[in-house]
């Protein structure tokens, strides 16, 4: 089953490096679901890629509370996500969404819509027939905001999304 390990932001995939040395024979898949995004620098467009829900690494194992009680001794802050003192998994939802993205390398590439008047339609891409999370949209940046529920919470993150079209 899916849980999640909360960690340091920007210390994702050292903490993964940490994990796989302590706790390997106790996890399955271990990875950080990562956006592409561009970004433009000096006038000049790039892609790269961060993390999509900063401070969160997914693993995939059949013992919590054993991960939980390793994770406490590896340095740094490393805590498996709880909830009413209970190690918690992904609801079925959330383990599709997530699976989708593990089969994918862990990436949530850019999306690609057009805007009709008021009301936003991807074209192509993970967002497409997701408008609804969509919440808001950066053309200079050519990005969006997306809030979605996750580990019993409102998460928002942004995505890539490019607009090519608007009438």
């Amino acid at each position: 089953m899916w849980y999640v390990i909360w960690t340091a932001t920007g210390r994702e995939r050292k903490a993964i490096e940490l994990i796989e040395d302590t706790c390997g024979d106790l996890t399955g898949r271990l990875f950080v679901p990562l956006r592409k995004v561009n970004i433009k620098r000096a006038g000049v467009w790039t892609t790269t890629d961060k993390a999509l829900f900063p401070g969160y690494i997914f693993v995939d194992t059949g013992k919590p509370q054993e991960l939980a009680r390793r994770l406490h001794k590896i340095d740094g802050f490393h805590r498996l996500l709880e909830q009413d003192k209970e190690y918690q998994p992904l609801s079925e939802e959330e383990t599709a969404f997530i699976e989708e993205l593990y089969v994918k390398g862990g990436m949530f590439d850019p999306s690609v819509g057009i805007i009709e008047g008021d009301v936003i339609k991807i074209t192509s891409g993970p967002l497409f027939g997701m408008e609804g999370y969509i919440k808001k949209i950066d053309r200079h940046k050519r990005t969006a905001g997306i809030e979605f529920n996750m580990f019993g919470r409102t998460i928002k993150t942004i995505v890539g999304l490019e607009i090519i079209e608007k009438n």
